[in-house]
């Protein structure tokens, strides 16, 4: 995949109208702070092990690391030109990056060095997405509808069936047998065997607030009953639409759409509770405080789409931009 954002990818059309439509607004006085302006190289993912550990990753190879919750960072040598999606750690030591090309990077000493694999398979496919559970545990999610999954720390992946050939975009295992992933054309998959088997389901029947394109971003439970997806959507035209959020508060089996504030993308979406969350979406940062029933900006963009976000210990949050600028905030 090119070093761009959800909202470049293919989308499929899907007619809907009028969904639940907050009308109190959400305000929380949270300050942000920028702990890194952008300009240099495009950015996808960011990754907090803990308050002071974390990587961001980005086009031509590019890694970040901040050893201090993000005062300073520095570029860590990554052994690659290729464009580096996503990434994720178990402890300060162990980590993982998904790239483009086929390419998973892996390192034991904290990013300091990085050995990559190229699992047998397509070998265009962008790893989209990742979850791990332990330092051996992981699954790992591509643009072809491919999921892989190792257990012995990513020096081996083993296909898994999805069920899919839409471009997974998402995948969260909440332990080592029950996880969940999103794919682009509304497709929400589920496993409750650590993915020997995964089932589909696509939302078409939701009411989704207007004619519009509603593409499936990011997917995010905060216990087995109480998940949210992120979604991007368009319309024909130039009118304002909204972009909605999906929730379940019944392990998968209703969803309830909300719209939100954002006209165009949200990319990223977590919660420290099931009242509290963040979303990093085209305009900015979205908070809630009522579980996604009302959403507000708590966050103008601060130099480009925000493309990612990460909570630690449900006290601190970060976010990145596609131009590489960081935010920060400790939450109440």
């Amino acid at each position: 995949m090119s070093s761009s954002p959800y909202f470049f990818w293919v989308f499929c059309l899907g007619y809907c109208c009028g969904c639940v439509d907050p009308v109190e607004p959400n305000l929380q006085p949270i300050e942000w702070k920028v702990v890194r302006s952008g300009g240099e190289g495009h950015f996808q993912g960011l990754w907090f092990v803990d308050k002071d550990n974390g990587w961001a990753v980005g086009d031509s190879g590019r890694i970040l690391h901040t050893s201090d919750g993000g005062d300073s960072w520095d570029f860590q040598e990554s052994g690659t030109l290729l464009p580096l999606k996503c990434v994720v750690f178990s402890n300060p030591r162990i980590g993982w990056i998904g790239g483009g090309e086929n390419s998973i990077g892996l390192t034991t000493n904290g990013g300091a060095s990085w050995v990559w694999v190229h699992p047998d398979g397509e070998a265009r496919r962008t790893f989209m997405a990742l979850s791990f559970v332990d330092d051996r545990t992981g699954w790992m999610v591509d643009n072809f509808g491919g999921i892989l999954h190792t257990e012995d720390g990513g020096l081996t992946w083993i296909p898994q069936l999805s069920g899919t050939t839409w471009a997974i975009t998402s995948i969260q295992l909440l332990d080592s047998r029950e996880g969940w992933a999103t794919a682009t054309n509304r497709v929400v998959l589920h496993t409750t065997d650590g993915g020997n088997h995964w089932s589909t389901s696509t939302l078409d029947s939701i009411d989704y607030c207007s004619h519009v394109i509603v593409v499936y971003t990011d997917i995010y439970f905060v216990d087995r009953s109480t998940g949210w997806i992120a979604t991007s959507s368009a319309v024909s035209g130039t009118a304002d639409h909204p972009t909605p959020i999906l929730r379940t508060i019944d392990g998968g089996a209703n969803w309830i759409c909300w719209i939100t504030p954002e006209n165009d993308f949200i990319s990223a979406i977590a919660f420290a509770d099931r009242r509290r969350g963040w979303a990093g979406c085209f305009g900015g940062i979205l908070y809630t405080s009522d579980g996604g029933s009302h959403w507000s900006y708590q966050l103008q963009t601060p130099g480009g789409p925000v493309v990612d976000v990460c909570l630690i210990d449900h006290s601190r949050a970060w976010a990145i931009t596609f131009t590489g600028s960081i935010v920060r905030c400790d939450i109440p």
